[in-house]
């Protein structure tokens, strides 16, 4: 069973000295940028919908 402190570091990265969450340690991307470009992807057809139907 993994300490409390270890279970809150799963998503810790490091980079340029600097430490940070990458935010979950669940995603079915392997990178940032394919998650942000996916939700881009999908924020654009939602205004589009919603510029169509109104």
């Amino acid at each position: 069973m993994m300490a409390k402190k270890d279970s809150q570091d799963i998503d810790l990265q490091e980079e340029a000295g600097a430490k940070f969450h990458r935010g979950s340690a669940l995603s079915i991307f392997k990178g940032d940028r394919a998650e942000d470009f996916i939700a881009l992807l999908c924020a654009a057809a939602i205004a589009f919908g919603v510029y169509v139907l109104i």
